[in-house]
C-alpha cells in the first residue's frame, strides 16, 4: 500500500473521531454517564479504554521515531506484517458497522480498573489523536517497514510502525460505533 493515502486516509479518519468527540463533550452528562446494563461501560469509559489502549501505540511511535526514525529513508511502499494486518483486518469494523471479531477486554486497559474515566477523558483522547497526527506527517520522512513498535500484547508481538497506525485507529472506529450506540439510547 501506498504510505501517503494510507496516511491521507488515516487522518481523515482521525480528524472525524476530534470532531465528534468535541460534539460529544458537550452533550449533558447524563447522556455520557448512561449504562445499558449495570456492567457496560458508559460513553466516558469507553473514551478512558481508547486512551490506555491507543495510548500505547503513540508512546511506542514517539519513542521509535525519536530514536530512529531519521536514520532510514523515505519509503512511500508500506508492506503490512502478517500480524498486524491480521489483527488489524481483524478490528475493523465490517461494512454496516458490523463487528465480526469479539475481544474480551485486557485487564490493563479495562476503566473500571484503572483511573476510572471523566469529562478529562474526552479531552485526552482528542489530545491523542493530535499526538498521532503528528506522527503521522512524520511518518512521510521514513521506512514505515522498517520501524518496529511493541504492541499492547507486549513484547512477544512487534508490528510495523505502519501497523502500529492502522490498528488502534482501526480500534477507535469499532469504539466509536459503541459510542454511538451508547448515545442513541436517550
Amino acid at each position: 500500500m501506498k504510505v501517503d493515502r494510507m496516511i491521507e486516509e488515516l487522518t481523515a479518519v482521525l480528524q472525524a473521531q476530534q470532531a465528534r468527540a468535541r460534539e460529544i463533550a458537550a452533550l449533558p452528562g447524563a447522556s455520557l454517564l448512561k449504562r445499558p446494563t449495570p456492567d457496560a461501560w458508559n460513553v466516558l469509559e469507553v473514551f478512558e479504554h481508547l486512551n490506555l489502549s491507543s495510548g500505547v501505540y503513540v508512546r511506542g511511535l514517539e519513542e521509535v521515531f525519536a530514536r530512529k526514525a531519521a536514520s532510514h529513508r523515505p519509503n512511500n511502499d508500506f508492506t503490512p506484517g502478517v500480524l498486524g494486518d491480521w489483527f488489524t483486518t481483524g478490528l475493523e469494523p465490517k461494512p454496516g458497522g458490523v463487528i465480526k471479531w469479539r475481544m474480551r477486554t485486557m485487564k490493563m486497559f479495562d476503566p473500571a480498573r484503572n483511573a476510572g474515566a471523566s469529562l478529562e477523558s474526552i479531552t485526552r483522547f482528542i489530545d491523542l489523536c493530535s499526538r498521532l497526527l503528528v506522527l503521522l506527517e512524520k511518518a512521510r520522512t521514513t521506512d514505515l517497514n522498517k520501524l518496529r513498535v511493541t504492541s499492547s500484547l507486549g513484547p512477544i508481538i512487534r508490528f510495523k510502525a505502519g501497523d502500529a497506525f492502522r490498528f488502534p485507529v482501526a480500534h477507535q472506529r469499532r469504539h466509536f460505533l459503541q459510542i454511538e450506540r451508547l448515545l442513541a439510547m436517550d
